[in-house]
């Protein structure tokens, strides 16, 4: 694989997201893009990212209708945790609207804006895989959203977060589906671009590495030991069919997000897996093809999963 050599501060583990003196790895570089030196994590962190990021903030924040959670969390909520928080514009945003509250920011990425930081708000650099600087039982509210690319071991990370949770505490996670469909076809019919996709699927088995996590997100909870365990969906539409105000809005952010930021989860996905540029751009264009044709309602589906931790845990 082609790398640059792209010098970032070292994060050290769960440490403050200032700037340090000592010099981490080279990123890897693959499509033009920049991600972690690690290699385990497929979403890249460059400014183009970045700007996706706060194209997904808005959408998620317009299918629950300008609110930050789909889950009703009481205004004296004390600690709350942001897992895979990127630039942060989340943690920013719910400390204005809870400022009595703590709020943690984990990433592994350096990326998070440092000025105008609300003074409830910390941000740490860490993987979230790696055990939080948190005690147990002292968490009111876990939320992630879009952390799929770079988690490999879902049970774990979920267990975690069982034991960091306050006996009540809630969970919220949210990620958009890479599936496909058509809005006329009946629910459940065969996905559109299905060559594309079982490429993308037979890739994400290689890396060990799922983007589309959402439906065995119940087993994985209640394995954790959740209960109420709930998932919400919401259409996002692609292409140019929408004609609902609200879905209009939607298909806007998502067109510019596939047109714009297709391959920023693609670089390191097909790089690792042997795939050369030019061979990915022969198969790209057919995906929008797909996508674009006349006779299709093509649309999506992003997925808010919540649970929550029993109230008085049972003796064993």
């Amino acid at each position: 694989m082609a790398s640059r050599q792209h010098k970032q501060p070292v994060p050290q583990r769960m440490s403050d997201p200032g700037p340090v003196d000592e010099e981490e790895p080279p990123c890897i570089e693959a499509f033009g893009h920049k991600y972690h030196h690690s290699g385990r994590i497929f979403v890249p962190f460059d400014e183009k990212e970045q700007r996706r990021m706060e194209l997904q903030h808005r959408l998620y924040r317009h299918c629950l209708n300008g609110a930050l959670t789909a889950t009703r969390i009481p205004l004296d909520v004390e600690n709350i945790v942001d897992l895979g928080c990127g630039t942060g514009i989340w943690p920013q945003e719910m400390a204005v609207r809870y400022p009595q509250a703590k709020i943690l920011g984990i990433d592994i990425s350096r990326i998070q804006k440092t000025t105008a930081v609300p003074p409830n708000v910390k941000f740490v650099i860490g993987n979230v895989e790696d055990p939080w600087p948190t005690p147990d039982d002292s968490i009111d509210f876990l939320h992630a959203r879009s952390i799929a690319g770079g988690v490999t071991d879902w049970p774990n990370l979920f267990k975690q977060g069982y034991e960091k949770l306050k006996p009540g505490g809630l969970l919220e996670w949210t990620e958009i589906a890479i599936q496909i469909f058509d809005f006329d076809g009946d629910f459940g019919d065969a996905e559109l671009c299905p060559k594309f996709l079982n490429v993308w699927r037979d890739l994400n088995k290689r890396n060990n590495i799922d983007f589309t996590p959402s439906p065995n997100a119940p087993v994985w909870l209640v394995e954790a030991g959740f209960e109420s365990i709930a998932q919400r969906t919401e259409i996002l539409p692609l292409g140019e069919w929408a004609q609902d105000e609200k879905l209009q809005v939607r298909q806007a952010i998502m067109n510019k997000i596939a047109h714009e930021h297709f391959e920023n989860h693609c670089g390191l996905l097909f790089t690792k897996s042997g795939w050369t540029k030019e061979q990915y751009d022969a198969m790209a264009p057919t995906f929008f093809t797909e996508l674009q044709a006349a006779s299709k309602k093509p649309y999506t589906m992003v997925v808010i999963t919540t649970a929550r931790k029993p109230r008085v845990q049972e003796d064993q």
